[in-house]
């Protein structure tokens, strides 16, 4: 095309300039859009040509400059200028596809800022323009960005929606790379089969082709992962150590911290503790991570056990903290992605009500015109419109408490079992605490995890497993007492705060509820596998009234009941006249307990 019209100038004596620009002009735009994720140097080398030209371009190409310049903004990690321009974009440009792909740019920034409710907002919105986009590409970055927000904020079904649907519309080969990603993360997520098959690996080869090197090895953590669920660790490792050089290229954070983080853990589970302990620092030491990231909290776990495992107590305390912190910034993180995605679909079904009300009142102002030449029977279709409006303020009302009422349960209570979650347990056994503390009165604390609990899930199937522990949460309501605090504070395991009880009291609760734990049936689920589970208790007199303390005195407790063989109890027991704590739990590992903290979620 540049090179027709410039035959034309040449004919007629370069009469028309300004044409040949404008043709450059969109010939580099299109050509800096096609390489925005997958030839950074080419990207901006584009860029810094387009802002040359741009004097010569039209509105709608200028404002199309505007969206990449913001995508090299967030590359360049400045996410608040892009988010100001994207949104401004947003609310001003008439051109759909621009306004579409703004939107849906502004949602990408908000997950990446935690303004998780700002970019679900932006992300509905974008997405009601969908049927409006006639160019697929464009219509299929719609739902490979909602897929991959869906994903981040745990709605995998979504998620795995989102990318079917994608599969199913003849995508181009990039956008079915970006698809195939959304689509394994997804079913990972969901706890789906991954197929190790042909299938994947093509995908990761078309991702590679198409220079998508983030899509193709964020599918070989995936694929990896299940390697190692199935035992295949030591081929994990090796797919992993084979692409990190690439994965490291990217400059990425994220997958860079990522496939450390599964390498420390998997080189840990073979006992390569100084190589572990190289992959975990190297994650630890990332600049731009979250402290509450996934990648993150697995290698302060594992630089715990390596700590603990060289004897050096210490470290091991100081590590444990560190990794606790990070835990509880993840759980915080997930409790806020899931608070914004239920207030967006709130603030949806509001819409739709007023949406409804409005028409409601259109009908009312049509009737009332009607009724203008009916004098004897106006006030009575007036009272009854009323009416109508009076009852349906008053039910959408109704709902809207009801709605704010389940929210709120939502932030407080794990999904599955019913008990309080981590967050809300915690806060529950701060308050009693301090209430026993000025009362002078006794308090002790119950931890106890279920034994094999991943034996349960791998033979059985997970299904299984949420039956077991809806049971186990059944059987130890049983046994709680009138202001007593029951929750579930990880994926197999459940604490107790016992108000006004001391030390022996506890043991002799304890007792009957793993009593009631090792008196379950799995088979009546088809599972012939014994349930069981070990149990640590402390008390105020002897661990003190703060909570951290009590848990981690718990823990090191539990740990006693776990090596000592399962399916016990054992009180916290201090080494010196300055007891010096040590909160071990060898068998809890973020890596195999993820799944089930998704599931409940």
């Amino acid at each position: 095309m540049k090179n027709s019209i410039k035959a034309v100038c040449c004919v007629v004596g370069i009469l028309l300039p300004s044409l040949v620009l404008a043709s450059e002009f969109s010939e580099l735009l299109h050509r800096a859009d096609a390489v925005r994720s997958s030839d950074r140097a080419a990207f901006d080398k584009s860029l810094a040509r387009l802002e040359a030209l741009k004097g010569e371009a039209n509105a709608v190409e200028r404002a199309h400059l505007e969206l990449l310049l913001n995508y090299q903004k967030v590359i360049r990690g400045d996410y608040q200028s892009a988010l100001g321009s994207a949104s401004v974009m947003f609310d001003q440009v008439q051109e759909p596809q621009l306004k579409y792909r703004s939107g849906l740019l502004v949602a990408n920034i908000a997950a990446l800022t935690r303004e998780f409710s700002l970019g679900l907002r932006f992300l509905e919105s974008a997405l009601e323009l969908r049927e409006k986009i006639h160019d697929a590409d464009i219509r299929h970055g719609g739902d490979v960005v909602a897929g991959n927000l869906y994903n981040q904020y745990g709605q995998y079904a979504l998620g795995l929606e989102h990318a079917e649907r994608l599969l199913s519309d003849a995508p181009s080969a990039r956008n079915r790379c970006f698809a195939d990603k959304v689509r394994f993360e997804a079913m990972s997520g969901l706890g789906h089969l991954v197929e190790t098959r042909p299938h994947i690996l093509t995908s990761i080869a078309r991702c590679s082709e198409q220079g998508e090197v983030l899509s193709a090895n964020a599918i070989r953590s995936v694929l990896a992962q299940r390697w190692a669920a199935n035992g295949k660790v030591r081929q994990a490792i090796a797919f992993l150590e084979a692409s990190l050089p690439e994965v490291e290229a990217t400059g990425y954070t994220r997958l860079i911290g990522e496939y450390r983080a599964l390498l420390a853990t998997y080189q840990l589970e073979l006992g390569n503790e100084k190589t572990a302990e190289m992959h975990a620092v190297a994650v630890t030491e990332l600049k731009g991570q979250d402290s509450g990231s996934l990648p993150n909290v697995m290698a302060r776990h594992v630089l715990y056990r390596v700590a603990l495992g060289r004897g050096d107590t210490r470290a091991a305390l100081n590590e444990y903290r560190l990794y606790a912190e990070a835990d509880k910034a993840r759980l915080d993180d997930i409790k806020a992605r899931e608070y914004a995605f239920q207030l967006s679909r709130h603030e949806v079904a509001q819409k739709n009500q007023s949406i409804e009300l409005l028409k409601s009142q259109n009908q009312l102002l049509r009737l009332e015109q009607e009724v203008a030449h009916k004098e004897q029977s106006n006030s009575q279709l007036m009272i009854a419109l009323l009416f109508v409006l009076a009852s349906s303020l008053g039910y959408w009302g109704w709902r809207g408490r009801r709605m704010h009422r389940t929210l709120r349960q939502l932030a407080q209570t794990d999904s599955l079992t019913g008990l309080a979650n981590r967050r809300h347990f915690r806060a529950q056994s701060e308050a009693l605490l301090a209430q026993a503390r000025q009362r002078g009165r006794p308090m002790s604390l119950l931890l106890f995890d279920l034994d094999h609990f991943k034996q349960i899930n791998d033979q059985c199937g997970h299904a299984t497993g949420d039956w077991v522990l809806k049971e186990v949460a059944r059987v130890g309501r049983v046994h709680c007492r009138p202001g007593d605090v029951f929750g579930r504070i990880g994926g197999e395991e459940f604490a107790v705060a016992l108000v006004d009880c001391d030390l022996g009291d506890a043991e002799i609760i304890a007792e009957r509820m793993r009593e009631a734990i090792a008196v379950i049936d799995g088979r009546a689920s088809g599972c012939p596998l014994p349930v069981s589970a070990s149990v640590g208790c402390v008390a105020t007199s002897v661990s003190g009234h703060e909570y951290e303390t009590l848990v981690a005195h718990a823990d090191a407790a539990m740990y006693r009941s776990k090596v000592g063989g399962r399916n016990r109890i054992s009180r916290y027991q201090t080494a010196s006249a300055t007891p010096v704590p040590v909160p071990v739990r060898i068998e809890s590992v973020p890596v195999a307990a993820a799944p089930e903290a998704m599931r409940a979620s």
